[in-house]
């Protein structure tokens, strides 16, 4: 085969159909080749009129399973960032831009860009150049055209921002991805070049945190002006120009001209004493040095008015103290002289009644309380888990006689009401049901161990062994939050009449 013929054969296999005829004129100038471009042309003629299907039919039976759609995602240059002016023959008819990963239409011969060509099948399914009909076959990448596109030189999309590189087609997208020329956009909104970042990031950027060069607090660098406002730290000259070269953090400012400043304004350390004067720190020494006589005479005139002034708070505190005794007593005579009521808190029920049962600490006692400040002085006791009979079903109650020091004025044997109520915490008052029980004692000599006057410490406790019962206990709201509420009231009329005579 002669050079023309396999030249005329490698524009058949990468030219379009209607490109073909234009470039083997153009390049085919001798008679012998003039002629052989009549054939070729008389060929391509035929293949209009109904080669293609037949060659199309053949080579569809190669095309077997359908291959991975091509990445067309990466950068890809456009034509004008070619070094050379695209020739037409690598020029996609629909997008009228670079092949990319070229697919041949094989009715008509004519390249285009895979993702145009996709798109072509699903809307009009014709060829952009001629309208002839595009096959259902998948897509297929000429491989060896693409190839030859990417040994295209071209240049960075950044050339006119410096970027100097310049390279084939196949290595632009590594490039390009890389590209220190790229513009980028910092959190802070700013945009530059990438090769800038670390410039940008160290010196620039207002959402960088930096460190305060004078309190050493993080802060953006955004916030710096506003920071320095109200850095505490921040030196600062004194606003009464003591001494220009000397500064003073922010926050120790004042002290310094509260208490060094030689040129503050300060007033005399005699003011109160009636000295007026008013001076810069540094000449108030001077003042002090010269005043010195008339100082101590002021001294001595307000030690005099502070004697006179102390003598009169002094007999107006005695007059005082007076006052309070009488008040003293007047209040210890009105106390309750009528009812003594006691309400006994007691708490985490569950673990004392645990420890009632156990044995472990089978009576509560409450501190001892008196009728009223001369009155009868009790003390009251409680056993959850029962005593005698009310032992292991029941919660007993007792109160004792304490000898108190007005046991010679009151009367003996003790016999008023004493009566033990267990309070109902319902939230409704109208529904409350409380637990009562009330004891008159009865003066006889068998219960002279309760009721009469104490010789020791106190009496021998009295009350009522089967108080509640345990089932009772439990219902309705008599234990509330772990805690139960036990009201005594002892009624003994006129104890402290004796002391109002």
């Amino acid at each position: 085969m002669s050079d023309v013929d396999e030249n005329v054969q490698k524009l058949e296999e990468k030219i379009p159909l209607s490109d073909k005829i234009e470039q083997v004129a153009d390049k085919e100038e001798d008679e012998s080749i003039d002629n052989k471009q009549e054939n070729e042309k008389d060929e391509i003629d035929r293949a209009s009129a109904g080669s293609p299907t037949e060659s199309v039919d053949s080579s569809d039976s190669d095309d077997g399973e359908p291959e991975e759609p091509p990445d067309v995602s990466t950068p890809y240059p456009d034509s004008k960032l070619l070094i050379y002016p695209m020739q037409k023959m690598y020029m996609c008819p629909k997008c009228r831009d670079l092949l990319r990963e070229p697919v041949q239409n094989k009715y008509c011969g004519h390249y285009l860009c895979y993702q145009c060509y996709v798109d072509v099948s699903k809307l009009t399914k014709r060829c952009p150049m001629d309208q002839v009909e595009i096959g259902n076959k998948p897509p297929r990448v000429d491989k060896e055209f693409r190839d030859d596109i990417w040994q295209l030189e071209a240049k960075c999309k950044n050339n006119e921002q410096g970027c100097k590189w310049e390279d084939t087609v196949g290595k632009y997208s590594e490039h390009v991805t890389y590209c220190e020329y790229n513009s980028m956009t910092c959190i802070c909104g700013t945009s530059f070049p990438k090769r800038f970042y670390q410039r940008h990031r160290d010196k620039e950027c207002g959402k960088e945190l930096i460190q305060c060069e004078y309190c050493e607090s993080e802060i953006y660098r955004e916030n710096k002006k506003s920071h320095l406002v109200e850095c505490t730290k921040l030196p600062l000259p004194c606003p009464n120009k003591c001494d220009k070269d000397l500064r003073f953090p922010r926050d120790e400012l004042d002290k310094h001209i509260e208490t060094e400043c030689p040129r503050t304004k300060v007033v005399c350390h005699f003011e109160d004493i009636g000295c007026s004067h008013k001076s810069s720190r540094e000449k108030m020494v001077k003042h002090y040095a010269k005043e010195l006589t008339n100082h101590v005479d002021m001294l001595h005139v307000e030690e005099i008015k502070r004697d006179e002034l102390l003598n009169k708070i002094l007999l107006k505190l005695r007059e005082h103290e007076m006052m309070i005794g009488n008040d003293d007593e007047r209040i210890g005579n009105l106390e309750s002289i009528n009812n003594t009521q006691l309400i006994w808190r007691i708490e985490d029920v569950s673990g004392k009644m645990a420890q009632a049962k156990g044995g472990s600490a089978e009576s509560l006692f409450h501190p001892p309380f008196a009728t009223s400040k001369h009155g009868y002085r009790f003390s009251a006791s409680v056993c959850l888990n029962g005593d005698g009979k009310g032992k292991g079903t029941h919660m007993s109650v007792f109160i004792s006689i304490h000898k108190g020091d007005y046991d010679v004025f009151l009367k003996w044997p003790f016999d008023y009401r004493v009566t033990f109520i267990l309070l109902d915490q319902d939230e409704h008052l109208n529904e409350r049901k409380h637990i009562k029980y009330s004891i008159k004692p009865s003066p006889s000599p068998e219960n002279e161990k309760f009721l009469g006057r104490p010789t020791m410490d106190k009496n021998a406790s009295f009350g009522l062994q089967k108080f509640a019962s345990h089932k009772e206990i439990y219902t309705r709201n008599y234990i509330k939050d772990n805690t139960m509420l036990l009201k005594i009231s002892v009624e003994c009329p006129g104890t402290d009449a004796v002391f109002l005579a």
